[in-house]
């Protein structure tokens, strides 16, 4: 093989490999923006240095309109926010569905939380299901009134 053509072929798998890369960053770009709010939502939560006044106001800027609308912010007793999970396993599972975020913090079954794209960043919406075994999602809607 000619060194011209040994350079033709490098190039070529050189500016695949940029493409395949530059696709799967813009691919990825919600649920790690979405990831990223989650984190942040859970180290305000848990966040000893603040105020319980200064806690609550952080985590408003990171949840949705209609979140707030519907569920009135309130430091827990035990720690953390009510309604706002405390933390992320190793082993969440994250997903777009739709134009919005699913992510399951928990080992991959338990509860779904919903995190959507308003005014220019990804913000909380709360829980839209039960994750069960083998991946089978029970969207909250579906679930029996518990008392």
């Amino acid at each position: 093989m000619s060194r011209t053509r040994s350079l033709i072929v490098a190039g070529a798998i050189t500016l695949l490999l940029l493409g395949g890369l530059a696709f799967e960053i813009i691919a990825t770009r919600p649920v790690r923006g979405a990831l990223r709010t989650c984190t942040e939502l859970f180290t305000i939560a848990n966040r000893p240095g603040l105020s319980e006044a200064e806690r609550l106001e952080a985590a408003r800027a990171l949840c949705s309109r209609r979140y707030l609308q519907t569920h009135e912010l309130k430091v827990a007793d035990e720690g953390g926010i009510v309604g706002i999970p405390r933390n992320i396993n190793k082993n969440f599972q994250a997903w777009r569905e739709g134009p919005n975020v699913w992510i399951c913090p928990t080992n991959r079954i338990g509860p779904v939380y919903q995190f959507i794209f308003e005014n220019g960043g990804w913000r909380f919406d709360g829980p839209v299901g039960i994750l069960r075994p083998r991946g089978e999602m029970v969207r909250i809607s579906d679930l029996p009134d518990l008392e």
